[in-house]
């Protein structure tokens, strides 16, 4: 894909950095992509005041993003169910209040909304002020529409948000299959991206495993998420009781943090299983690599995903990802090729794969080759690439 659509005035509304999640992530990769094409980038997007320093030093390593901040009491986690309190109320007035003047202080091309829940905002602004706005659907308040964790008449007026875009950009295929029949028509599929460079192949840090107190012959079984029920992490502790029976070598490392937490903490105790459990909390995304190469394999047992970055950065690490068998997994995982599948919800299926593949050394690693050449497909300079392409079709589309 050509990379066209350099020298626009892009404005971007959403998360970012340090923003917990998956989208926040995403936009940090993507808009940094699209100001090394020569494009112009600002954005807008939600902070708290205990995260303010964690702003700051974004800013700082990323001084071609214009970034102005709005206080927010909460980082919202939980895009897939509606907020009970005024959280809304609170984010649509200062979005009101400061895109407009953003809007005035240099006329954007082309607005970017980074997540499903800023539809409810951003369309309405946009079209008051004719401008173009593509909306990125990466999965979580798609999932509780399609759930029903949202009531019907809001999950429908979400949805006409959604149609009010330009053009809706789904992550994965499996989610724009999702959106066609609820009459989202106008849809292109850009998968997300991996830097290849920092997700690459490396060696087990030698510090970071005296940091954990992990054995050097201890077999390495990761988990990367915000630890919410949809990212099933409870049933990690309910195989690894079975699985530590078979194998006492096994070691669990948790990375994040969130409401399952204290719950997989206590299920430990109550399994006496807790000393092979580390707990690490929040790591800066770009630690993600040496904990993920730390690991022997990665397991996502997650009940719904749009596209996982860790699928990806697990692949780019050339190491072996173990997820259960949804459809996102499905769009990047080629069963016994490229990673390992299990049936969801299933604790004698993952146990089963986690004792085969923590046995087999030469396994992990032949999948892990395969998963990296597969996963290029997903190189960040080309997805960027797709973005810009994208960006220039729907302001040329406007213009004409």
């Amino acid at each position: 894909m050509p990379a066209t659509g350099s020298g626009l005035n892009i404005l971007y509304v959403g998360t970012l950095p340090p923003h917990p999640g998956g989208s926040a992530i995403l936009a940090s990769h993507l808009l940094g992509g699209l100001t090394k094409l020569g494009n112009s980038v600002r954005a807008l997007a939600p902070i708290t005041a205990e995260a303010l320093q964690g702003g700051d030093r974004f800013a700082l390593s990323h001084p071609s993003i214009a970034v102005r901040r709005f206080l927010v009491p909460r980082f919202e986690t939980a895009p897939n169910i509606a907020p009970l309190d005024d959280y809304r109320a609170l984010e649509r007035a200062q979005i009101q209040e400061l895109l407009p003047i953003l809007i005035g202080d240099g006329r954007p091309d082309i607005i970017i909304i980074g997540r499903e829940t800023f539809a409810w905002h951003v369309p309405d602004l946009a079209r008051a002020h004719s401008l173009p706005c593509i909306l990125l659907i990466q999965g979580g308040t798609t999932h509780g529409i399609l759930m029903r964790t949202f009531p019907a008449v809001e999950a429908q007026q979400l949805l006409e948000q959604f149609r009010k875009a330009n053009c809706v950009v789904a992550v994965a295929e499996h989610l724009a299959e999702s959106l066609r029949p609820l009459g989202v028509n106008r849809i292109k599929v850009i998968p997300n991206p991996v830097d290849m460079h920092r997700f690459s192949p490396g060696l087990k840090d030698g510090a970071l495993r005296r940091e954990l107190a992990i054995p050097e012959d201890n077999i390495v079984i990761l988990h990367v998420s915000n630890l919410k029920p949809v990212k099933r992490p409870l049933d990690l502790v309910s195989s690894a009781e079975r699985a530590l029976q078979e194998n006492s070598k096994l070691v669990y490392v948790i990375v994040g943090d969130g409401p399952c937490r204290e719950i997989m903490e206590e299920a430990c105790k109550k399994k006496l299983i807790s000393a092979s459990f580390k707990f690490v909390g929040w790591v800066d995304h770009d630690r993600v690599a040496d904990y993920i190469n730390l690991g022997d394999m990665v397991v996502m047992p997650s009940e719904a995903e749009g596209q996982a970055l860790v699928y990806l950065e697990t692949q780019a690490c050339a190491r072996l990802l173990m997820a259960s068998d949804i459809p996102a997994a499905r769009e990047v995982i080629v069963d016994a090729e490229t990673g390992l599948l299990f049936r969801k919800g299933n604790i004698e299926d993952l146990t089963a794969k986690t004792l085969l593949v923590a046995g087999e050394p030469k396994l992990r690693a032949a999948i892990g080759r395969k998963a990296r050449q597969q996963v290029k497909a997903h190189a960040l300079n080309n997805v960027v690439a797709t973005y810009a392409f994208v960006l220039a079709e729907v302001v040329q589309e406007l213009r004409g």
